[in-house]
């Protein structure tokens, strides 16, 4: 069964949950990643400007790409096979595409580091003002006087008090569970980058 998007044949996606283990040949010790492609154009992003060698590749092929890629464990071996209907041309020869392929991997992981980075930086300026917020509602609350009984007043304080917690769960939040998609794009893009990428154009010149 083929995946048909924007031209991209993918090679062996199953719906059936039973056949899982079968969505992806296996051969030399390691799970194929198959793509089927009219012509080598389209594994790049038409809308760039730059010569193929340095043009982004197709959003389609590299969201596949990666599904594919969580769908497997972790210890995995993986194999990248690209199947072109077309012949080999000189513009761009199968050790050009292997080279884009791998260059754009490696710059996705500089942006993701990048993108991590200033995550972790935000998050902890964000709970370090979470954090003044609760002391000032902390020290708010404490300066009231609270007569007996409370009335109006008292909720007023644990309003406050409340209003000052609440401003450093997000922060917390972040730091223990949102920044871990970022991490593991990282660790996808790292894979993909040292996986084996074999092109197959219909011949040779």
């Amino acid at each position: 069964m083929r995946l048909v998007s924007k031209g991209l044949k993918y090679v062996n996606p199953v719906t059936n949950e039973i056949k899982k283990k079968h969505r992806y040949k296996h051969a030399e010790g390691k799970r194929w990643i198959e793509v089927r492609i009219k012509n080598s154009q389209q594994l790049f992003d038409a809308r760039d400007p730059a010569p193929f060698r340095d043009r982004d590749l197709d959003d389609d092929f590299v969201e596949y790409i990666l599904s594919s890629v969580r769908e497997l464990p972790t210890t995995s071996q993986l194999k990248i096979v690209i199947y072109v209907e077309e012949n080999e041309t000189k513009e761009l020869p199968k050790d050009s595409i292997r080279e884009a392929i791998r260059s754009y991997f490696s710059y996705k992981i500089d942006l993701q580091r990048g993108d991590l980075k200033t995550f972790m930086k935000r998050a902890q300026m964000f709970l370090f003002i979470g954090l003044l917020v609760l002391g000032s509602c902390i020290g708010v609350a404490q300066s009231l006087t609270i007569p007996t009984p409370p009335g109006p007043l008292g909720i007023l304080r644990e309003g406050i008090v409340i209003f000052g917690w609440v401003s450093v769960w997000k922060p917390i939040e972040l730091i223990l569970f949102d920044w871990y998609p970022l991490f593991e794009k990282l660790r996808l893009y790292k894979k993909l980058l040292k996986t084996d990428i074999d092109i197959r154009f219909a011949t040779s010149t």
